[in-house]
C-alpha cells in the first residue's frame, strides 16, 4: 500500500506521528478559533479610504483655525467612518493587548506616509449594536492638539460563551477521532497478526501466509516472519505427528483383529467376554485417538438441517438401547460444517449415554444456537469442569467403561471448526448439562 510506504517503518515513529499530528491538528484548530473570534470586517478598499480621509484629515486641520476645526471635521466624515478635533484626548493607544490593531496601523502608515512617525493611537470600543466593536483613533497634529476618528464595525462580535465552548467540544472530538483512526491504521496489523495465530491454533491457516499477509511497522513484520516460521515448524510436526498416530492406529487393528478370532475360539465364557470386553475397548480408544488428530481438517460450509442431524444422533444412540430424547424444531436450516458437529453433539451425546440413565437432547432457535446435552449422572464438580476438557484426562474412570479421556476435547475441538464453544453446568435433571453454541453467520448482502 502507498500509505504504508509514506508511514514510518518504525512503531515508535508511527506513534509519534500520530501524536505530532494530534497536536497539529489541536494547534491548527484553535488557530481558526482564534481568527473566526477576532475576524476584521474591514475590507481593503475602505481600509484604503479611511487611510486617505485621514491623510486629509491632518493637512486640513493644519490650515483652518482652531475655531472651525470641528465643524469642518465634522464635514469630512465618509460612509462608516466619524471625524472630530479636541484639543486633548483620553484615547489610548490599545495596539500591545490586540494584535487587530497592529495590523491596522501597520495598513494605515502603509497606505498613508505622511503618518509615519505621527502619533497615532488605537483603541476599540463596544459598537451599539450585535455586539460588535468600532475602532477608536486619534492623529496628533502639529499644534499637539488632536484628530479623533471612529470607524464602524471593525471587528466582529464574539461568539457567546456557550458557542465558544461548544466548539472547543467539536475540536477535542475532532482531534480524537482523527488519531483514533490512525491509532487503529496502527494497530490493524497486530489485529491480523492476532487473527492469524487464532486460525493456526485451529489449524485454519495456510502455511507461510503470516509474512505474506501481514503489514506494518517493521516491529510488527519482524514479529509476523518469526510467527511464520514458527507455524511452519508447528503444522509441519503436527502433520507428522498426526500421520505416526494414525499409522499406529492402523496397525494396531490388524493384531486386534487376530485376537479377536483367537478370543472368539475360547470355550471358556468367561474369559472370552472379558478379552472381548478389553479388545473393544482398545478399538474404542483408538478410534478416539484417531477422531482427535483428525479433527482439525478442513471442511466447507455447505447449507445442513441441523435438527435432522441432531435427530438422527438421537435415533443412533437410542437403537443401542440408550433412554434418550430430542426436544426441539424438526428443521432449522444453517451454513455449518457438517462433520465437524456431529463429532462435536456425537461425543457429547455418547459421554451422557455412558455415564448416565437419562439423555435428553434440546435445541433452542436464535442467535446463536444453543445445543443442550441433559443427563441424570454423577456429573461433573464445578471445580474440575475446565479440567475434563483437558485430552487423555480420565475423571473418576472406571476399568472397562470404554473412557479414553478424548470425548469433550474432541467435542471442544470440533465445536471451534464452526466458531462453536461448549459449556458445562449443573443440569435440571440433577447430571451434567453440556451446551453447544453454534453462531449463526450473517448472509453475504450483494453490493
Amino acid at each position: 500500500m502507498i500509505l504504508q510506504r509514506v508511514l514510518p517503518r518504525g512503531m515508535v515513529a508511527r506513534l509519534a506521528l500520530v501524536l505530532v499530528a494530534a497536536l497539529a491538528i489541536e494547534f491548527a484548530g484553535n488557530l481558526f478559533l482564534d481568527e473566526w473570534r477576532e475576524r476584521g470586517l474591514l475590507t481593503d478598499q475602505r481600509t484604503h479610504r479611511i487611510a486617505e480621509q485621514l491623510a486629509n484629515a491632518d493637512q486640513v486641520a493644519a490650515q483652518v483655525d482652531r475655531q472651525r476645526r470641528p465643524s469642518v471635521m465634522a464635514d469630512m466624515a465618509i460612509e462608516g467612518m466619524t471625524l472630530n478635533w479636541v484639543p486633548g484626548t483620553v484615547i489610548t493607544d490599545s495596539r500591545t493587548a490586540h494584535p487587530q490593531l497592529v495590523r491596522m496601523h501597520d495598513q494605515l502608515l502603509t497606505l498613508a506616509p505622511t503618518l509615519v512617525g505621527r502619533d497615532l493611537r488605537l483603541s476599540l470600543i463596544p459598537s451599539d449594536d450585535r455586539g460588535e466593536r468600532d475602532l477608536l483613533g486619534a492623529l496628533r497634529i502639529a499644534d499637539g492638539s488632536f484628530v479623533t476618528f471612529r470607524v464602524r464595525p471593525f471587528l466582529g462580535s464574539p461568539p457567546s460563551p456557550a458557542m465558544t465552548r461548544l466548539l472547543h467540544l467539536l475540536l477535542i472530538a475532532a482531534v480524537l477521532g482523527a488519531a483514533l483512526l490512525m491509532m487503529r491504521a496502527l494497530v490493524s496489523p497486530l489485529r491480523k497478526l492476532a487473527e492469524l495465530a487464532d486460525a493456526t491454533g485451529r489449524g485454519a491457516a495456510p502455511d507461510g501466509a503470516v509474512d505474506e499477509t501481514v503489514d506494518g511497522p517493521w516491529e510488527v513484520r519482524r514479529v509476523a516472519t518469526a510467527f511464520a516460521e514458527m507455524q511452519a515448524r508447528l503444522l509441519q510436526a503436527s502433520e507428522e505427528h498426526t500421520k505416526a498416530l494414525i499409522a499406529v492406529s492402523h496397525d494396531l487393528r490388524t493384531p486386534i483383529q487376530r485376537l479377536r478370532l483367537r478370543t472368539a475360539l475360547l470355550k471358556d465364557d468367561e474369559p472370552r467376554e472379558a478379552m472381548s470386553a478389553d479388545l473393544a475397548d482398545m478399538e474404542k480408544f483408538i478410534a478416539s485417538v484417531v477422531g482427535f488428530m483428525q479433527c482439525g481438517a478442513e471442511e466447507e460450509d455447505r447449507l445442513i438441517d441441523v435438527a435432522a442431524i441432531v435427530m438422527t444422533i438421537v435415533d443412533n444412540a437410542a437403537d443401542t438401547g440408550a433412554e434418550i430424547r430430542y426436544e426441539g424444531p424438526d428443521e432449522l436450516l444453517i451454513r455449518l460444517k457438517p462433520l465437524a458437529l456431529k463429532r462435536a453433539l456425537g461425543n457429547l451425546v455418547d459421554n451422557a449415554c455412558r455415564h448416565a440413565s437419562h439423555v435428553r437432547v434440546t435445541m433452542r432457535r436464535g442467535n446463536p444456537i444453543v445445543l443442550s446435552v441433559d443427563d441424570d449422572g454423577p456429573g461433573i464438580p464445578a471445580d474440575q469442569r475446565d479440567e475434563a476438557f483437558v485430552p487423555y484426562r480420565r475423571l473418576n474412570a472406571q476399568p472397562g467403561n470404554g473412557n479414553s479421556g478424548l470425548g469433550l476435547a474432541i467435542a471442544r475441538k470440533a465445536a471451534a471448526q464452526f466458531n462453536g464453544s461448549i459449556l458445562l453446568e449443573q443440569s435440571e435433571m440433577g447430571g451434567l448439562a453440556a451446551q453447544i453454541t453454534i453462531p449463526v453467520p450473517r448472509p453475504k448482502v450483494r453490493a
